[in-house]
């Protein structure tokens, strides 16, 4: 709905507001009409702040295993990245993606697995070679083989529903997919902006909430601690897993 609809709406319930004010002269009850149809939004962005002030470290609890490069052997990413297959179509569309991600490439000795996006809305897994010594650029494969691995956690909810969380977990496979490292990511829910939606009329034309409070996860803080890998500039697809 249009900021011009909106607008009105807002300024009759203020006026609302006053209105339950004069007639009770109390602060409180005026203070608790206004702030009405945010309480959920202010939960939320308290659980956001703390967690950001206090929160934000991953937890590591082992290292893996480096060459004398400074690589890890392989790397798993197929629940949490994914690509366009278009990179992969011709050899100029390679180089760029190894142009494109090539600090992230000379991290890993041997391959990495990653999704890949076809026009069907259908995925796909590539593995892709980084060695010189292997023939093969890449390949489409059915599993991920790499020995170290991040794998997510189906989401839970919180505080009443208010957010979900989940982790990401780095795995090493070669030793029985002990956890060496563990992130999160929070996701927090309109469940209960019903006002907003069905008296306020705050939303957008497509029915999502005009104001929310974003997700924040701690992803990009795994990958640059435990691997010395900067990940700013790679897209995650953490929305894969999430209902």
């Amino acid at each position: 709905m249009s900021g011009i609809i909106i607008l009105p709406i807002l300024i009759i319930y203020i006026l609302f507001a006053v209105f339950i004010y004069k007639l009770t002269t109390s602060k409180i009850l005026l203070i608790l009409i206004l702030i009405f149809p945010f309480w959920d939004l202010i939960l939320q962005k308290g659980v956001k702040t703390y967690y950001q002030a206090f929160k934000m470290e991953p937890k590591i609890y082992a290292m893996p295993e480096f060459d004398k490069n400074g690589k890890v052997e392989s790397l798993g990413l197929e629940e949490v990245t994914q690509r366009t297959f278009e990179y992969f179509k011709t050899d100029k569309d390679f180089q760029q993606y190894k142009d494109t991600y090539k600090t992230f490439l000379k991290k890993i000795s041997q391959f990495s697995e990653i999704t890949t996006s076809l026009r069907n809305n259908k995925t796909q897994l590539v593995r892709i070679f980084h060695s010189n010594k292997s023939l093969k650029k890449y390949e489409v494969v059915d599993k991920q083989l790499a020995r170290y691995q991040i794998v997510t956690t189906a989401p839970k909810a919180y505080f009443f529903g208010l957010y979900k969380k989940r982790y990401y977990r780095l795995i090493d496979t070669n030793k029985g997919n002990k956890v060496l490292a563990e992130a999160f990511e929070i996701r927090f829910t309109d469940k209960y902006a019903f006002f907003r939606r069905n008296i306020l009329w705050w939303q957008t034309g497509t029915g999502g909430n005009m104001v929310y409070v974003q997700k924040i996860d701690n992803l990009a803080e795994l990958f640059e601690k435990v691997l010395s890998i900067k990940v700013s500039w790679l897209t995650f697809n953490t929305n894969k897993g999430w209902k």
